[in-house]
């Protein structure tokens, strides 16, 4: 094998895929990025066999032939290196020599052979949409996804397609997020599937904002294909919990705020919450909401007034202030509307205003008064 390429343009197409391989490992051969040389094309792989990731860049291939070499190592000297031209060669004996114009550098290789096969999947079903849509449909959901390794349904994203439309939706038990894409380009038939929020990170990562993003489904893996990269993740095999029971079909009365004044009088009047329980009280008016916060232990104490439209005379109500923040910072729409029932129930929040094929609903539990 050996082939020249620029240095900026391998850089580029190692950070797509570098980050995949495993910090640690009880198989070896997923500590390095397999090289494929074929054509005018490299691919780079990479794998720690629950996500495998694929990145093509243009080169000068003068002898094809692919090599398994490690991948952090081979990274860290490119990253280090200015843009100049790169030589890569080896031979048979699993050996690559790295040259420039600033030196030779000798990596010692391994059989490709033995590198993990990426996944084969069955029974495809294939979804095209706009990157930034892909984009919207993970970034408004991973955020709720649980950490708790012990339910393994909630560490993931539920995706389920059919009717022309597809919903994205994660929750934590302390909170829900979804959205609904309708486009009559998407499949009829049902289709649904968990996949990890790793895995998501991953392509959030590699999506571009003006091209079409693929993803396609199948029994036991997932692949997404975007521009210059593929990523196979394999699904999280469990049944995902019904959510609409959570979701209150009807409300007793509707705050409408402006996002971004609530945001930031959130977050100024949260630093003066307690440390432990994040608390912040909302005491609502017709006209005006005021956020207040308390640490009992060290004295601190906060309190603000905004405007507001609240439907009812009087109402009190506690969230975790965290929570709080990150659902506002999901909310695109200059205004948001708050759907509440009472002080002990769950809240949904929706974008006041947003594209017409698309929906967002957004879903809080609030806490315990600490003085109640």
């Amino acid at each position: 094998m050996k082939f020249v390429i620029q240095r900026d343009e391998m850089n580029t197409a190692l950070q797509k895929v570098v980050n995949v391989i495993p910090q640690r490992s009880t198989i070896p051969m997923t500590q390095n990025v397999k090289i494929v040389a074929r054509g005018n094309q490299l691919e780079l792989i990479t794998t720690d066999l629950e996500i495998t990731m694929v990145s093509h860049v243009k080169a000068d291939i003068q002898e094809e032939g692919e090599l398994a070499i490690p991948g952090r190592l081979i990274n860290d000297i490119i990253k280090e290196l200015p843009n100049v031209e790169l030589t890569f060669e080896s031979g048979n004996n699993y050996r690559l020599q790295l040259s420039s114009d600033f030196g030779q550098y000798k990596i010692g290789g391994e059989n490709p052979a033995e590198f993990p096969q990426r996944p084969t999947i069955d029974a495809v079903k294939e979804i095209v949409m706009p990157s930034p849509v892909m984009r919207q449909l993970i970034n408004k959901t991973i955020f709720a996804c649980s950490s708790d390794e012990l339910r393994p349904a909630l560490t993931g994203v539920f995706f389920q397609i059919g009717e022309s439309r597809i919903k994205t939706v994660a929750t934590d038990g302390h909170r829900l997020a979804m959205m609904d894409y309708f486009d009559d380009s998407l499949p009829d038939e049902s289709l649904t599937s968990i996949i990890s929020t790793r895995a998501l990170n991953f392509v959030l990562r590699s999506l571009d904002s003006d091209s079409i993003a693929v993803m396609m489904l199948g029994d036991k893996h997932a692949k997404f294909h975007m521009e210059n990269t593929e990523l196979y993740a394999r699904l999280i095999d469990e049944n995902y919990v019904d959510y609409n029971r959570v979701i209150p079909q009807e409300s007793n009365f509707e705050l409408t705020v402006n996002a971004s004044d609530f945001l930031s009088s959130v977050r100024r009047v949260s630093l003066f919450s307690n440390p432990i329980t994040a608390q912040v009280v909302l005491e609502l008016s017709s006209q005006q909401m005021t956020i207040r916060a308390e640490d009992i232990d060290y004295g601190g104490e906060a309190r603000e007034q905004i405007a507001c439209n609240f439907t009812g005379d009087s109402f009190e109500i506690g969230f975790n202030s965290r929570y709080l923040q990150t659902m506002l910072k999901h909310v695109d729409s200059a205004e948001v509307v708050l759907h509440l029932v009472r002080p002990d129930y769950a809240v949904v929040a929706r974008p006041v205003d947003g594209p017409e094929n698309e929906k967002q609903l957004m879903l809080l539990m609030p806490i315990r008064l600490e003085d109640a």
